[in-house]
């Protein structure tokens, strides 16, 4: 699934379904719910108005979606959902996030690959911008549905603005990692099992330099100094696309991957690639961040699950043929004792 922000008309998106900001009365209003009327024509409010008389007659619930006709629309389908008022006295985001899983379980019902969002409850109904934008992207990346491209419509700079920025916070989805990965040659994916398997237990014997007092009075930051076999691993690992620009620091507070890789084995790939950006560039910010990650497990989790995502990938791998002949001494013993699998 390919996440995308375009700033621009939501009536105007050449897309399978539009997800309309209603309200509970389905039968238009002001902002994004009128102008989808107004550009869907008869056949929308009449849609509308029969899910008023037989399913809803009460109203569309906050936080549920139903899908209609587009009218005269561009699209095929409009996608009506009901965002919540926002308060600042009572946490409504549960709705607001209720609103966009909702949309897109319609939007796969109905056969949609492709659905465009405006910001809900960002308008009139008083959501602060930002942290609609940030519901909206944390909930879509979090869908593990089938779709080929959730676009975000703008309605301005500052919206389209809003939603690339939390984009940019959560990185690219499982989908989009994959596919990296998927396109890497073979030769990328043998380095890393190459310098994985090259390992041994006094690779993780890591020492420190650094701490000596200077001429000037100061004394020295420690630093550790990995092993060049340890080296050679972190820059195949790069060169494979495994480093992934995203929040790192904050997907390592609730991944249940992070910090030893349990249950690698069982996620996504693109787990793979955020688990092993979290060590690689965290080492940047807390040196022995690496040293964590090759004591604690993770980085036998990593090959295990390179090795999976590759016969995937690949068809075979040379690795797998031969890989359990050179991946022992000392590498394997870890690799055993780790948590791979769950």
């Amino acid at each position: 699934m390919r996440l995308t922000v375009v700033e621009g008309d939501i009536t105007a998106q050449v897309v399978d379904a539009i997800v309309n900001a209603a309200n509970s009365s389905l039968l238009g209003g002001g902002g994004v719910d009128g102008a989808i009327h107004r550009a869907g024509g008869p056949r929308l409010l009449d849609a509308c108005r029969d899910l008023r008389e037989n399913a809803f007659p009460d109203g569309l619930p906050v936080g549920r979606a139903v899908a209609t006709t587009a009218g005269d629309l561009p699209a095929r389908w409009v996608i009506h959902t009901v965002g919540p008022v926002h308060s600042r006295s009572e946490d409504r985001a549960d709705l607001l996030a209720s609103c966009y899983r909702e949309s897109l379980r319609v939007a796969a019902e109905v056969g949609a690959s492709s659905v465009a969002f405006p910001a809900i409850s960002a308008g009139a109904y008083g959501w602060p911008l930002d942290d609609a934008a940030r519901i909206a992207v944390e909930t879509v990346h979090a869908w593990n549905g089938d779709l080929d491209e959730v676009r975000l419509v703008g309605f301005d700079a500052a919206a389209a603005g809003a939603f690339q920025a939390a984009v940019d916070r959560v990185g690219p989805t499982d989908d989009e990692i994959a596919e990296v990965l998927g396109g890497q040659p073979a030769e990328r994916w043998q380095a890393v099992f190459d310098a994985m398997a090259s390992l041994g237990p006094a690779d993780t014997e890591v020492t420190w330099a650094g701490g000596e007092k200077t001429s000037s009075g100061a004394i020295s930051m420690p630093y550790p100094v990995y092993s060049e076999r340890i080296e050679a691993l972190t820059t195949a690992l790069r060169a494979l696309g495994c480093t992934v620009v995203f929040d790192w620091p904050a997907w390592t507070r609730t991944a249940p991957v992070f910090p030893d890789g349990r249950g690698l084995a069982d996620r996504p790939v693109a787990d793979a690639a955020r688990l092993a950006t979290a060590y690689l560039r965290g080492e940047r910010f807390n040196d022995g961040a690496i040293e964590t990650g090759l004591r604690s497990g993770a980085f036998a989790c990593l090959h295990h699950r390179g090795r999976i995502a590759c016969l995937g990938t690949n068809g075979t791998c040379e690795q797998q043929q031969a890989g359990d002949k050179k991946a022992g001494h000392g590498w394997r013993g870890t690799l055993e004792s780790s948590h791979i699998g769950g």
